[in-house]
């Protein structure tokens, strides 16, 4: 189907620029002269960008529909080489305040579109999509770090990114799908604000991992940046595989889904914080990715189905702006705690995270039972 097809570019090129961010995180960290602490609360404005962008962009979803989707990719690639020309703490602060803009407004584009199609053709794709996004920062990750070892620098990587997200657009201009009248409900019902506190979990465990683990390959296990860039770049690949794979086969249950996620993500991060050699630290990043390719598809899915016809677009939204709340807190909280006591802390801290993922699976339980499924 073209139109998932060009959905699932926008969704490759999004999760490009993470992994090239994470992969370059390291150099730009140098360039501005930024703590880890400072640096966490710069990433922090992601999130106080992103999340107002998210309210604007979900208000408008089912009105306009489809037709977000290209704006938005213009609007994202007109931003996302920023970062890479900051040279001081405040312009980072800045620049990334701007990129959260657009990462809000493109997060909720293309995701409640990917929930009407599902609805509109009866087709399973969010796994698939998803996939594609793990799949351009696995790119990004390991591309970007072989960038930054023949002295390519941060700002004409994430330029040449920009360019490709903004091309993009292209792939998702018209015809659209007919949109359904916008139904009235609680944005906040019960259901969907246990699923987007879920997804918000996960998704601090996730973006953490991945805007963190090559600085921890690079500080800590004092690897070069090509192995740093093997970190977020392994994690994606097995998010990549997780996906794929869920895409294909029928799990029995949301719960079993997530008690499975949970708890592969804590035992890969304890691997990796306890690790003194890099390839020990890259096996844990592989197992925790394998378990966490589950989280944000299943999540959705679900929340699709709690919104019902007419309203999915709403309740996607709903469950996809608290589940963004710990996708930008995620790199801010481990460089508080990593300032508080080490990088291995912080991957500690995740872990911790990822145990409390896993004791979500009866509750998500009950969810699936209260909405009759």
């Amino acid at each position: 189907m073209s139109r998932a097809r060009g959905l699932a570019a926008g969704y490759a090129v999004f999760g490009l620029f993470w992994g090239s961010w994470a992969a370059c995180l390291p150099a730009i960290q140098r360039a501005t002269g930024a703590t880890e602490a400072q640096l966490g609360l710069a990433l922090l404005c992601v999130a106080l960008a992103a999340l107002p962008a998210m309210l604007v962009a979900g208000r408008f979803a089912d009105v306009f529909g489809a037709r977000l989707v290209p704006i938005f990719l213009v609007f994202f690639g007109a931003v996302a080489w920023l970062p890479g020309l900051a040279h001081s703490v405040p312009a980072l602060v800045l620049f990334l305040a701007i990129v959260g803009i657009g990462t809000g407004l493109l997060d909720i584009g293309i995701n409640a579109h990917a929930a009407r199609l599902e609805a509109l053709h009866g087709i399973r794709i969010m796994d698939g999509l998803h996939a594609a996004f793990s799949g351009g920062v696995l790119v990004g990750g390991i591309g970007s770090g072989l960038l930054r070892r023949v002295g390519a620098h941060p700002a004409w990587i994430l330029a040449v990114v920009a360019l490709l997200t903004a091309l993009t657009a292209l792939a998702n201009l018209g015809p659209y799908p007919p949109l359904a009248p916008p139904q009235r409900r609680a944005r906040l019902a019960r259901p969907l604000l246990i699923v987007g506190l879920v997804l918000a979990l996960a998704f601090l465990v996730e973006n953490g991992l991945e805007a963190w683990s090559a600085l921890f390959l690079e500080r800590t296990l004092d690897s070069s940046p090509a192995i740093s860039g093997l970190g977020p770049g392994l994690f994606a690949g097995a998010m990549v595989t997780g996906r794929v794979l869920a895409q294909k086969v029928e799990w029995p249950s949301v719960a079993g889904r997530m008690l499975v996620a949970g708890l592969a993500a804590a035992a890969g991060l304890a691997l990796a914080a306890t690790a003194h050699q890099a390839a020990v630290a890259l096996a844990g990043f592989v197992v925790a990715g394998g378990g966490l390719a589950l989280s944000a598809p299943t999540l959705f899915g679900l929340a699709g189905r709690v919104g019902g016809e007419g309203g999915r677009g709403a309740a996607l939204s709903t469950v996809a702006i608290l589940g963004y709340l710990g996708f930008v807190a995620g790199p801010a909280l481990i460089g508080a705690v990593s300032g508080a006591s080490s990088l291995r802390g912080g991957l500690l801290f995740l872990c911790a995270v990822a145990v409390i993922l896993a004791a979500c699976a009866p509750i998500l339980r009950r969810v699936v039972r209260e909405i009759g499924s």
